[in-house]
């Protein structure tokens, strides 16, 4: 198998500080939820401070690994996919700040040895794509610049929520996970998810039932 070849290139201008890019880059844990079109699952196999690597559902019911590895000094991240041991596609991003809240990504989409016929189809497939990612992404990554600016003491903030059958019970607006805004409604089993990582929580306690270390004080 020859070296990739670049079949396609995206850039775009965003309204996220170049931390908060670092920061959606090595997130993996979101992306079956706000990219829940191109990620049914995701199980993580490892993680460090400079990328992560982890299996991936995909829609069509197959499953790839995903390698992530992040250079800050560079402003460069390198996405490796693979279908069992086989490369499929390699993306490499660099991101440029471009403002104290603005940065611009520009991103190169390569292919193993891609005939006439997948230069063309992906050609089109990758950039279509990522304009939605970074549609998802980007308000992702404003809400959080947002929870940053609030600070921990918004997380005391709380809303009124009501089940069937139950009293109204108060939850936090914003998720103790991240502050990211928790405007989700619970579910009949007195449950609420984060739209934005999927964490799970009791709203009679308060406590993160799928696992993670974090909830809140009834």
């Amino acid at each position: 198998m020859g070296d990739p070849v670049k079949v396609a290139d995206y850039r775009r201008d965003l309204g996220a500080s170049l931390a908060r890019m670092f920061e959606n880059a090595l997130d993996w844990e979101h992306l079956p939820h706000v990219h829940a079109h191109a990620f049914t699952s995701i199980e993580l196999l490892e993680e460090c401070e400079s990328g992560w690597r982890a299996t991936v559902g995909t829609p069509q019911g197959g499953a790839l690994l995903i390698d992530l590895e992040l250079d800050r000094e560079a402003g460069c991240w390198t996405t490796n996919s693979y279908a069992g041991d086989t490369l499929v596609g390699r993306i490499v991003t660099h991101a440029t700040a471009t403002g104290p809240d603005s940065c611009r990504v520009d991103i190169e989409f390569l292919v193993p040895d891609p005939d006439a016929a997948q230069r063309d189809a992906f050609g089109s497939y990758y950039p279509a794509l990522y304009a939605l990612l970074y549609d998802e992404d980007e308000a992702m990554m404003i809400a959080r610049a947002e929870a940053v600016e609030r600070g921990p003491a918004a997380l005391d903030e709380r809303r009124t929520v009501k089940l069937a059958n139950r009293e109204a019970a108060t939850v936090p607006r914003y998720c103790p996970h991240l502050g990211l805004p928790l405007d989700a409604e619970p579910d009949d089993d007195g449950t609420i998810t984060c739209p934005w990582h999927g964490y799970r929580f009791d709203i009679a306690t308060g406590e993160c039932v799928s696992g993670a270390q974090c909830g809140w004080r009834i």
